[in-house]
């Protein structure tokens, strides 16, 4: 899967690049990063690995261990690591590295992540963002 990204010279002619999916996610992180500094990326093999489909290829790199954190197996975990970071104020970007591992984490991706807004009465967000895969057509459950 891929997509293209075009842009205008000053002459007003078109011209793109074609980006794989994982690229063009890669790159809107780093500009969010850029732009933020609370922005942080966690998950299982997010760092040097660069994600399971290469979405956060590179980031290690050019922002460090500390707004790039590998964690350990344990989704209920770094879900609620993501959650208490935004709630606190960061924008956390969090892979879920398969969508198959979401029955793992549910009470905290549905009864935290999901209500927390709704149940303060709106006075507590949760600015957050769960990346996870499904498919690949490699026969992965």
């Amino acid at each position: 899967m891929s997509t293209t990204d075009t842009t205008t010279s000053a002459e007003g002619t078109q011209a793109g690049r074609k980006l794989t999916t994982a690229r063009a996610i890669a790159e809107g992180i780093a500009q969010e990063m850029e732009r933020d500094p609370g922005v942080v990326v966690l998950g299982e093999d997010v760092g040097a690995y660069g994600g399971i489909f290469g979405a956060t290829g590179g980031l290690l790199d050019k922002f460090g261990p500390d707004r790039v954190l590998d964690t350990p197996i344990s989704e209920t975990a770094f879900i609620g690591l993501g959650i208490g970071a935004a709630v606190e104020g960061m924008r956390p970007v969090v892979e879920l590295m398969f969508a198959d591992f979401f029955g793992v984490c549910m009470d905290q991706i549905y009864n935290h992540m999901a209500k927390i807004h709704f149940e303060s009465g709106g006075n507590v967000t949760v600015p957050m963002v769960l990346m996870m895969a499904a498919g690949g057509g490699y026969t992965a459950a």
